[in-house]
């Protein structure tokens, strides 16, 4: 999959996941489903996704032990960094911890299956050439 059909894909995924989100705040009005900060993670975690893609689609394209080591340090990366920014949020606004938590999870996840999805796309490609 080139990186060009990727990035259509990716924005067209997170359009569809930032309009189900704004869909359940506006149907579930009387429930809380969004943190304060939902749109902060979302575009932290859609970053954090684009550039672990990136490097991992590089290494894929060198070949070799380079493709394991940039597909894993890509998704090492990803979590770290976005463990780190969950955590100074919670730590630092602690008032709708575990909606938070909800939130950033339910992105990460997400965002991290669409990923692998596209990655292991790109590897079938590369075994059947």
């Amino acid at each position: 999959m080139k990186f060009s059909r990727f990035a259509i894909l990716y924005v067209s995924f997170s359009l569809a996941v930032a309009l189900l989100a704004l869909g359940l705040q506006h149907f579930l009005e009387t429930v809380p489903v969004l943190s304060p900060h939902f749109w902060l993670l979302f575009a932290v975690i859609f970053l954090l996704t684009g550039l672990a893609y990136g490097l991992s689609d590089i290494g894929i394209r060198k070949g070799g032990q380079v493709s394991i080591l940039s597909l894993m340090g890509g998704l090492f990366l990803k979590l770290l960094i976005s463990l780190v920014v969950i955590a100074v949020l919670i730590i630092k606004f602690p008032e709708n911890k575990l909606l938070t938590a909800i939130n950033f999870f339910s992105l990460y996840f997400l965002f991290t299956l669409f990923e692998v999805i596209c990655l292991l796309r790109n590897l079938r490609d590369q075994n059947q050439t």
